[in-house]
């Protein structure tokens, strides 16, 4: 049996399954793993309404459970959820935070593939120029979506925010618990980035300025893209910046972010001279 609180719940057989113990008015029980997901995405749901404060306390259990009831008919209580799926409401909130931090990753991710797909595959790479421009209009496009991404979901802006509360609240249980979610975030974010600026390299020859390396360049980048992103809300400033940089020396509107990306690019990497595009696939 699980006990929860002080609180035995069992099983209709006294055993404890791999079954949502809560009844559903809509029919079919719930995993447990069916059950997490509900519940992860209603705490998403409430995070994205309400913000996280100076923590996570709007997405409590009774927030969340009474939100799973209204959309699905699941009634849920502590006792289907405490000591079955996660310990405590701060290992809860460390989840939702875990999800949406790789959620609007994700987003971002899409974004910039949909801003640049066409552009990649119109890229003249047979000179050295042709390479400078590529990636020039890369970052341009690259930037622009990001800071689109960025400014309008309002759950990223929370998760930021709180990366930052908990950086200096170190120390208490509910802090620290948020703190390695988003340290997890991070690290499976930074893995992807990697891959992705490794890739830039190899389509573009560039190499690296030693003695620096991929970390820490896309580090920088997501630095800048975080600040740029919170600043953008408050600061038309950050766009519409006209720089002669399309072809023949034709106007392109810039952001700030875009030209901070290409600063950081240009002192991170130099083009292998000796490289070469091979041929196409």
């Amino acid at each position: 049996m699980v006990v929860d609180d002080a609180l035995e719940v069992p099983t209709a057989r006294g055993v404890v399954t791999d079954v949502d113990t809560t009844a559903p008015t809509t029919g079919r029980r719930r995993t447990r793993a069916e059950l997490r997901e509900l519940l992860i995405d209603a705490g998403i749901q409430v995070l994205r309404e309400d913000g996280l404060g100076t923590g996570a306390e709007h997405v409590t259990f009774k927030r969340v459970f009474d939100r799973v009831a209204a959309t699905s008919g699941v009634r849920v209580t502590n006792a289907s959820v405490i000591g079955r799926i996660w310990e405590n409401r701060s290992e809860f909130q460390s989840a939702v935070l875990d999800s949406v931090a790789a959620e609007e990753v994700t987003d971002q991710e899409r974004a910039v593939m949909r801003a640049t797909n066409a552009f990649v595959a119109s890229v003249d790479r047979s000179t050295l120029e042709g390479r400078r421009a590529a990636l020039r209009e890369f970052l341009r496009l690259a930037a622009e979506a990001n800071l689109a991404t960025g400014t309008a979901s309002r759950s990223w802006a929370a998760v930021v925010g709180v990366w930052a509360l908990v950086s200096g609240s170190r120390g208490s249980v509910a802090a620290d618990g948020i703190y390695e979610a988003m340290e997890r975030s991070y690290a499976a974010i930074d893995e992807r980035s990697n891959e992705a600026t490794r890739m830039m390299m190899a389509f573009l020859g560039l190499r690296l300025r030693a003695p620096l390396d991929v970390g820490q360049f896309t580090t920088s980048c997501m630095a800048l893209v975080e600040g740029c992103a919170l600043r953008d809300r408050v600061d038309a400033g950050i766009r519409g910046i006209e720089r002669p940089t399309g072809p023949g020396g034709a106007m392109q509107s810039w952001t700030l972010l875009g030209i901070g990306m290409e600063a950081l690019t240009d002192q991170f990497f130099e083009f292998d001279p000796d490289w070469s595009p091979g041929p196409e696939p």
